[in-house]
Parts: structure tokens; C-alpha cells; sequence
């Protein structure tokens, strides 16, 4: 399903953001699970965390480990809980970032690739419109996610 995750990406997008948003996103690009989620994880979680002023804590996150693989996902999941209890930082962001980090288990548990693919998705897929309600414009939370 790795091939398929930028199309179930820009599927998923689709029906939240418009479509000159997701430019940057193509879906024959390789996109892997582990990249998907690190960038959403460290890049358009902290974005979306300074919009609502809890720049403490997007600073954390951004210097959390790459998401490489599933034993980085599952120590990223409490850190993002003592990130948030150690400077109040709003839940709804830090919990659809943990979500991304629980879907990259799913991903690399046995079975699961396709499961934890769709599963990613709406997990990142929550947090663009996150985004979006914080006042990042759509095609900005795309390109955090593109690059």
C-alpha cells in the first residue's frame, strides 16, 4: 500500500481542503508511512501548535527523533503527552500527532500496512484541518506535508 498512500492522501484531502491546495502533493510520488507521519508529526504539528501561541511546545516537538520506524513511533507517543502536560499545550493537535505515531505502528505491525495506511491518513487528515481552524492556510499544511 505504500505506493497508494499519496493518492489515499489526496483522496482523503479532497473532500476538507481545496484542490489547488494539494498541489504539492502528487500521487505518484513515494510517500512511506514513516515519512508521512515524521513530517506531520514534526513539521505540521508544531505548525499548528504556534498558530495557537504554544511555541514551547512546538519546539519540542520539532527536536523529537525522525519517526523511522516503529519503535520511534511508540516513544514519540508519551513524549507528546509530557510535551503537553509540561507546557499546557492544546490537546486536540498533540493528540491527532499521537495518532499518527500510533497508525505507524499499525503500519509495521503484521498485517496491518493497510489498516494502518488508512488509518494514518485520517489521523493526518485531522490534523490538516486542525491546521485549517488554527488559521494556517491549506496549502501551507499540504506543503509541510509534501516536503
Amino acid at each position: 500500500m505504500t505506493t497508494g498512500l499519496g493518492a489515499l492522501l489526496l483522496e482523503d484531502l479532497g473532500r476538507y481542503v481545496p484542490a489547488t491546495a494539494l498541489a504539492p502533493l502528487s500521487p505518484d510520488a513515494p510517500l512511506t508511512p514513516s515519512a508521512l507521519a515524521d513530517r506531520a508529526v514534526r513539521g505540521l504539528a508544531p505548525a499548528v501548535l504556534e498558530r495557537l501561541g504554544a511555541d514551547e511546545a512546538a519546539r519540542r516537538i520539532r527536536v523529537l527523533a525522525a519517526l523511522t520506524g516503529s519503535d520511534i513511533a511508540r516513544a514519540t507517543m508519551p513524549a507528546l503527552e509530557r510535551i503537553a502536560r509540561a507546557t499546557g499545550a492544546p490537546a486536540d493537535p498533540i493528540r491527532a500527532a499521537s495518532q499518527c505515531a500510533g497508525a505507524l505502528l499499525r503500519v509495521e505491525s503484521r498485517g496491518g500496512e493497510e489498516p494502518g495506511s488508512v488509518q494514518l491518513v485520517a489521523a493526518v487528515t485531522r490534523l490538516v484541518n486542525a491546521a485549517v481552524r488554527a488559521g494556517l492556510p491549506a496549502a501551507d499544511a499540504v506543503a509541510i506535508l509534501a516536503h
